[in-house]
């Protein structure tokens, strides 16, 4: 007999039990903070036809916030039951 338990507790990572997506989830998330902290500067945006003189990380952190609304809805529809 195998002394190796397949419980599922036995199965949990190092991470306390996060997939490898949540994991790759956080890195990415991380990577966009550090991203939007670093560019600080101003500059000029523009949309459609409205153009202003912003914080790049203002503009930057907007555009995450849109992307990652924009994935959950679409990510939605995927899980439902």
């Amino acid at each position: 007999m195998s002394q190796h338990s397949t419980t599922p507790a036995a199965k949990s990572s190092r991470f306390g039990g996060l997939s490898g997506r949540s994991i790759a989830g956080i890195v990415i998330g991380i990577l966009v903070l550090l991203f939007i902290v670093v560019n600080r500067h101003e500059t000029r945006v523009s949309f459609i036809v409205v153009s202003a003189e912003t914080a790049l990380w203002i503009a930057l952190a907007l555009a995450a916030a849109g992307g990652f609304v924009a994935g959950f809805l679409i990510g939605r529809r995927r899980y439902r039951s």
